[in-house]
């Protein structure tokens, strides 16, 4: 299974930065992505970053 690791991982005797591409077998995968540690390479993050871009309410 091919992952982008999003936290620094130690994986295969070194340490990933955030972005790094790596492989791994398909349960370590899934437990990488559902601690949050990685995701799949195609995966945008749009969900985190929409509440960044609607305007925020003046105040008085």
């Amino acid at each position: 299974m091919k992952l982008r690791s999003i936290k620094p991982i130690y994986h295969g005797g070194t340490v990933l930065t955030e972005g790094t591409e790596f492989e791994t077998l398909e349960q370590h995968g899934r437990q990488l992505v559902e601690r949050g540690y990685a995701e799949e390479p195609g995966t945008k993050k749009s969900s985190d970053n929409e509440g960044d871009k609607k305007p925020k309410a003046k105040s008085k």
